[in-house]
């Protein structure tokens, strides 16, 4: 049985998305607990003392790429179920997920309505 998803993380440089996602996601639970984070610096810091059940972690941001996010993760012992997130399916990121067992799949921004759904196990 999928563990239920109650507390979600958001690392994504996009200020829309984190609005668009966080209407949407409210709209299907609206109990769900959202946590977004432009910089991931400042998500690292905030897992450093935090538990959420999902990270949804964009590939490509500007101050550090998604990959690199998770080596850090890693490194301070950090285990979570994340989804990566992308606007464009780059088949080295797919090749590159191979490497990261805590990856459990690929979100096309902007995320859809059935995206969401499913992230939810609705």
């Amino acid at each position: 049985m999928k563990k239920a998803i109650n507390k979600i993380v958001f690392v994504d440089d996009d200020k829309i998305q984190h609005m668009i996602n966080r209407k949407n996601l409210l709209r299907i639970k609206p109990d769900i607990e959202l946590f977004f984070f432009e910089n991931p610096f400042s998500a690292l810091d905030w897992m450093d003392n935090n538990e959420a059940d999902l990270l949804i972690l964009d590939v490509n941001m500007p101050e550090m790429r998604g990959w690199d996010f998770l080596d850090e993760l890693n490194q301070k012992g950090k285990f979570i179920e994340v989804k990566m997130l992308t606007s464009s399916m780059d088949p080295e990121d797919i090749e590159i997920s191979m490497h990261y067992n805590q990856v459990s799949g690929f979100l096309i921004k902007p995320l859809k309505n059935e995206a969401m759904a499913e992230i939810l196990g609705i």
